[in-house]
């Protein structure tokens, strides 16, 4: 798993998206788009782990994860 970080991959697929050539003006809106994914539902975490009745720590890693995008450098 290697290439950009996260959240230029993001911040080109908002551009695409956009039909925008720099990427660069849209890493505040991918940051912001990230930003709202840090609270998981409920279906994804049943789409992670269909057959458990409690999800443990896995809402804490996603957080984790969405976190350390949100702060991601992008160079």
């Amino acid at each position: 798993m290697t290439g950009d970080p996260m959240i230029v991959k993001v911040a080109k697929a908002i551009a695409v998206a956009t039909g925008d050539v720099d990427w660069r003006v849209h890493i505040a809106t991918a940051r912001a788009a990230v930003g709202a994914m840090r609270e998981p539902t409920t279906a994804m975490l049943q789409a992670a782990v269909p057959d458990l009745p409690n999800w443990g720590y896995l809402p804490d890693d996603w957080q984790a994860m969405i976190d350390y995008v949100i702060t991601e450098q992008t160079s």
